[in-house]
């Protein structure tokens, strides 16, 4: 057989992801409408303190770190914001859409895989935002992204830090991994993200602030 005639291996099939699960009855009802107070506490508050550059004070182990997120509407065109925890890793920011194919933001990525990212401290970039199937990849880093939403994790239906890795892979096997690639070169993680230190500082100075207002507030009400 001469060279020209052998055939080039095929690349490893990459499986798809299963199909979210069928809710019906109570746990649709209840999955609808967390959906919506997210999207209404996103859009009515989320947004305005990342945009306010205030979104370091509030992450941090408990209630996990938040990028921000800027896509364009496939339909409308416009720029559509979204905050999603988020983790840094291999040079890149990764989250998920928790709400499986349906998400909105998730959609519009799809169409159109060019965004806008503002991380907290007041990082921003522009990247690409592609979707990992490869299991092992999935493996490495969704057990990461889950601990680092903080108590939102426990979404998943179990407790991301104790449950088993494969239990958590189980749990969110449905829902899809977004790598997001800064054009300008490789992100490296700093203080305010997941694994660093800066929110220690922050809430020391958050949590003083909060008590002297309180015995302020007090102190009015005694008059």
């Amino acid at each position: 057989m001469t060279e020209s005639a052998v055939e080039p291996s095929a690349a490893p099939l990459v499986p798809p992801l299963p199909a979210p699960p069928d809710l019906a009855g109570a746990a649709a009802v209840a999955s609808d409408a967390s959906r919506r107070a997210f999207m209404l506490a996103n859009r009515f508050g989320m947004i305005q303190l990342h945009r306010a550059g205030l979104a370091a004070w509030i992450g941090n182990p408990l209630t996990g770190y938040q990028l921000l997120l800027t896509t364009t509407g496939r339909k409308s065109g416009l720029r559509r914001d979204v905050p999603l925890e988020y983790v840094v890793a291999d040079g890149s920011a990764w989250v998920m859409a928790g709400y499986g194919p349906k998400t909105q933001w998730y959609r519009n990525i799809q169409a159109d895989p060019r965004v806008e990212v503002l991380l907290p401290g007041g990082r921003a970039f522009v990247g690409t935002a592609e979707e990992v199937l490869d299991p092992a990849v999935r493996e490495r880093m969704i057990v990461v992204l889950c601990r680092a939403c903080g108590l939102p994790g426990f979404m998943i239906g179990a407790n991301p830090w104790t449950a088993p890795a494969e239990e958590v892979l189980r749990l969110v096997a449905w829902v899809p991994l977004i790598r997001v690639t800064p054009v300008s070169g490789p992100l490296v993680a700093g203080p305010d993200d997941p694994g660093g230190l800066a929110w220690i500082p922050r809430q020391v100075v958050a949590t003083v602030a909060t008590i002297w207002l309180a015995r302020a507030a007090l102190r009015l009400l005694r008059r």
